[in-house]
């Protein structure tokens, strides 16, 4: 029985490399996978000072408009962001959203926005101290002492040779991008959010609120860290595929 394709995105600092351990998880239970670098990460150079929300959601929507059948996109972190506006741009192509510990958007709101309204209600995330912005504010960087703390903080002994020291930079512009969202297209996509219940980067507490301001039709609760494709590969394969399937 063939499975939906899987669109696999990675979030802020990182490339298509953090899927290394998920990805033979998802194909050896029958499904294509493909982990697309953003551009400006990973072997997709671009210039960082051009590199825009716009241009991120621009860039995988070219790339899923040209397969035939619907795929099912997965967001981590930043890249709910991008899920978000491809499924605005393409709700015909989309079969399911998948937020993946991912920040959700509703109209108009940039993930700025999304940080300041959950620190509204809650403590403050400590990935908002971590974060040091270039002079001239176009990029940030995460101290690479503040790194495993934040994203790795559930990651097993026999992986940690596989956590970067450094992170690149990130460019801001995405960071600060407003999504545009409309109910006859991205409302009409059905959608999943995966809560890491021991996330440090977006805190359980923040993850929840953003569901109650924009519901998904399914929630999953997972005992991991920000980095569930590390420190647990192979359950978060088994929800993927679960949550990919057709009702």
């Amino acid at each position: 029985m063939s499975r939906p394709d899987i669109f696999l995105l990675h979030g802020a600092w990182h490339s298509s490399a953090c899927w290394t351990l998920l990805r033979p998880n998802l194909e050896a239970l029958g499904h294509s996978v493909y982990a697309p670098d953003l551009p400006g990460h990973g072997n997709n150079n671009v210039e960082l000072t051009s590199i825009s929300l716009n241009k991120y959601s621009s860039y995988i929507t070219q790339l899923i408009d040209i397969k035939v059948n619907k795929v099912i996109l997965v967001g981590h972190s930043m890249s709910g962001m991008v899920i978000s506006q491809v499924a605005e741009k393409l709700p015909h192509k989309i079969e399911r959203l998948i937020y993946l510990s991912a920040y959700l958007p509703r109209h108009q709101q940039s993930l700025f926005d999304l940080i300041a309204s959950n620190s509204a209600v809650s403590k403050p995330a400590p990935i908002e101290k971590a974060m040091q912005l270039s002079a001239d504010k176009r990029s940030c960087l995460i101290a690479p002492e503040k790194i495993a703390p934040l994203f790795y903080n559930r990651c097993p002994e026999d992986k940690r040779n596989q956590l970067p020291k450094s992170f690149p930079a990130q460019a801001v512009l995405p960071l600060s991008g407003k999504v545009s969202l409309s109910e006859a297209n991205f409302g009409q996509v059905a959608k999943t959010y995966i809560c890491c219940l021991d996330d440090q980067v977006i805190p359980i507490a923040h993850q929840r609120h953003m569901i109650r301001q924009q519901p998904c039709d399914e929630m999953i609760q997972l005992d991991a860290d920000h980095s569930s494709f590390l420190c647990c590969p192979e359950q978060l394969a088994s929800v993927l595929h679960s949550s990919a399937l057709p009702a």
